[in-house]
């Protein structure tokens, strides 16, 4: 682990600009980074030609080294293109900062995020990472779009992943080098890389911390070269992965229910009424020793079958290491007992009640139980130990 020390000049921690057809502002950034921190990367990702007058000044400020990409690659890649680089060849730094190159950051508070980087004292000698945020709760110079987006995506997070961060667009973030290798590694080239390098991070049991800063946004932000629609599809793949894997599980629990359902009818002698008012013969379980409604006894069979698959799934999902199964494995025994009962009871109850489909009822019981399941899951049975 590189150990850190706080100069007047920050040494010990580079700056990092990915950089896509800048405009001047990247110039004013960068007169006054070389005052504040003695390595500084820039990263040409592959620019028009008449922007080449702007990387020539920059380059000539002095401790700047220009990195170039022949064709546009992404501010994914160019970030990885910039820790390669800082890894490879600046072996006295401890950390690296990131900034957009459209001067939506300030030096200030560039430097405050260093600052408390560098100051950060954890048990176990882990640096964290820092994120510079951007209040969007109450700051009203946020652009409706961006706000949507940040806070949306922001509670998503917290449901999904157990990740608690109010600005998940940010730009402005702290790294330690030691993390680096591993984030070289993490997929994506253009704007979805630095989500996915949120989840990485925190997989890799990195701590968060948060540092608020100043909200900047020049010519509306017409710089920017975030697509609002087409990068924002790319962010959220990485959530419809995880609904299309959790929802496998629910469907392969439907179709067993709907079949044992249809199976247990055809042969099951009707005790009184007919049609949809039909009461069938309860069913014998456990050997005789158990006897519930065709309902309820196709959403224990179907339960059964579906939490075995569900269970190896959500290892996946949650990225259990198989040693860890000795402690989830009963947790998650204790939730599906649980559950199927609930499910059983409800299903049972509710079509007895309404005198809906069967299939119905159990789409709605098993989606709000599906919740309130992955969050105990999330929260208790798959919880990574924070390192």
């Amino acid at each position: 682990m590189r150990f850190c020390i706080i100069y007047p000049m920050i040494k010990n921690i580079a700056a990092l600009i990915p950089a896509y057809n800048p405009d001047r502002e990247m110039t004013k950034l960068t007169e006054k980074l070389v005052k504040e921190f003695e390595h500084i990367v820039v990263v040409d990702d592959g620019c028009a030609e008449e922007y080449g007058e702007i990387f020539d000044t920059v380059a000539g400020m002095g401790n700047i080294t220009i990195l170039h990409h022949e064709v546009n690659k992404g501010k994914g890649c160019a970030l990885k293109t910039g820790f390669r680089y800082i890894l490879d060849n600046l072996k006295d730094v401890c950390g690296v900062v990131t900034l957009d190159a459209d001067g939506q950051h300030t030096v200030e508070d560039t430097k405050r995020c260093c600052e408390r980087f560098l100051s950060f004292k954890e048990e176990k000698d882990k640096y964290p990472v820092i994120f510079g945020c951007r209040d969007f709760r109450s700051d009203t110079k946020i652009p409706p779009r961006s706000r949507f987006g940040n806070r949306l995506t922001s509670r998503l997070m917290k449901f999904f992943c157990d990740i608690s961060l109010s600005d998940t667009q940010t730009g402005l973030r702290v790294l330690a080098c030691e993390d680096l290798e591993a984030l070289c590694e993490v997929k994506g080239e253009r704007y979805e890389y630095e989500m996915n390098m949120i989840f990485e991070l925190h997989d890799m049991g990195v701590p968060f911390d948060e540092v608020q800063i100043e909200v900047i946004y020049l010519n509306e932000n017409e710089s920017s070269h975030f697509n609002p629609i087409k990068d924002s599809i790319k962010i959220y793949k990485v959530f419809l992965k995880f609904c299309l894997s959790s929802f496998g599980s629910a469907a392969l629990d439907l179709i067993l229910f709907a079949v044992f359902s249809a199976v247990f009818k055809s042969f099951l002698p009707v005790v009184s009424g007919s049609g949809k008012d039909a009461i069938y013969a309860p069913v014998c379980m456990l050997f005789g020793r158990w006897a519930i409604d065709h309902v309820a006894a196709s959403v224990v069979i179907a339960r059964i079958f579906s939490g075995i698959f569900n269970f190896n799934i959500n290892r996946l999902i949650f990225k259990s290491k198989a040693k860890d199964a000795v402690t989830s494995g009963p947790k998650y025994f204790l939730i599906w007992i649980i559950q199927m009962a609930l499910s059983a009871g409800l299903v049972s109850g509710l079509v007895k009640v309404t005198h809906l489909s069967e299939l119905l009822v159990k789409i709605v019981v098993d989606t709000i139980l599906f919740f309130i399941s992955y969050k105990i899951q999330q929260l208790w049975v798959f919880k990574k130990k924070r390192k």
